[in-house]
């Protein structure tokens, strides 16, 4: 087994988070340079993060954990490179995509049109939907998707993300609040100032994991999407990328990945 497989659980020091505003404008393609060509002739693979997503990838203090963040550290040690972790968020990635600050995004990232349209996507390496998360107390008010679409209910969500984008689409009648990140928002249904949140069915039982008080209200999915890397255009990063995904998804590791990131909590 590769070095990178031995390596610590979840950890990478997220050292890259303030890098300097002229990191990317250095690292431009040549016209007749393809990515992949320049990522390996620089050393250096540029990953963007939103971090606020476990169990795929989470900030803890100075870093990151989760089975994201070991799949960038895999594709860079396949590559030969070394992986640089940049900071985004979910209102902030396409942007940031569109203006090259980094050549991959992961983090638990859903295949979207729109996302689509701007960059490429790898091959699928989850698949899931959204539910319902709510307080424990009122896991019979929230069944199903007619329960939360109703006036008064107070429907939360991150900002940026395809959650709040979901919910704008399919939940016009409830009240919609949008929270900043995707880490306090929890809290924001425990203390009761909002009822029930959709999200992710990955993440909503990870969050009933750590929070007693929290519950799944909805054993199904409302939505199906996958989750890819997302790549910036290039023929050759692309095919490089699903090559070695295809390899990794055969071989179980980016699904044990996941599955300790979930029983560590992270």
């Amino acid at each position: 087994m590769k070095f990178y497989k031995h390596f610590s659980l979840f950890i990478t020091v997220f050292i890259l988070s303030f890098l300097p505003k002229g990191y990317a404008q250095a690292h431009q393609l040549n016209d007749s340079t393809s990515r992949l060509e320049r990522i390996q002739k620089n050393g250096v693979l540029r990953i963007g993060v939103p971090g606020d997503y476990a169990p795929f990838a989470i900030t803890r203090g100075d870093s990151l954990y989760g089975a994201d963040i070991r799949l960038g550290r895999s594709l860079a040690t396949d590559m030969g490179v070394r992986p640089v972790f940049i900071k985004t968020s979910w209102a902030n990635l396409a942007m940031d995509m569109r203006n090259d600050a980094f050549d991959i995004a992961l983090g638990g990232i859903s295949i979207t049109p729109e996302r689509a349209a701007l960059a490429s996507f790898s091959i699928a390496y989850h698949s899931g939907g959204k539910t319902f998360l709510c307080r424990r107390a009122d896991s019979a008010r929230f069944p199903n998707t007619e329960a939360v679409n109703k006036p008064g209910v107070r429907l939360i969500e991150n900002r940026g993300g395809t959650n709040e984008s979901v919910a704008r689409s399919l939940f016009t009648a409830a009240a919609l609040q949008v929270y900043p990140d995707n880490i306090g928002v929890f809290n924001e249904i425990i203390a009761g100032r909002a009822d029930v949140m959709l999200t992710d069915d990955t993440e909503a039982d990870l969050k009933t994991r750590q929070y007693p008080q929290l519950c799944r209200s909805y054993r199904g999915t409302i939505t199906k999407s996958d989750k890819a890397l997302w790549i910036q255009t290039d023929p050759a990063l692309l095919a490089f990328v699903n090559k070695w995904l295809q390899k990794e998804l055969a071989s179980g590791i980016p699904r044990q990945w996941l599955k300790e990131a979930m029983a560590a909590g992270h």
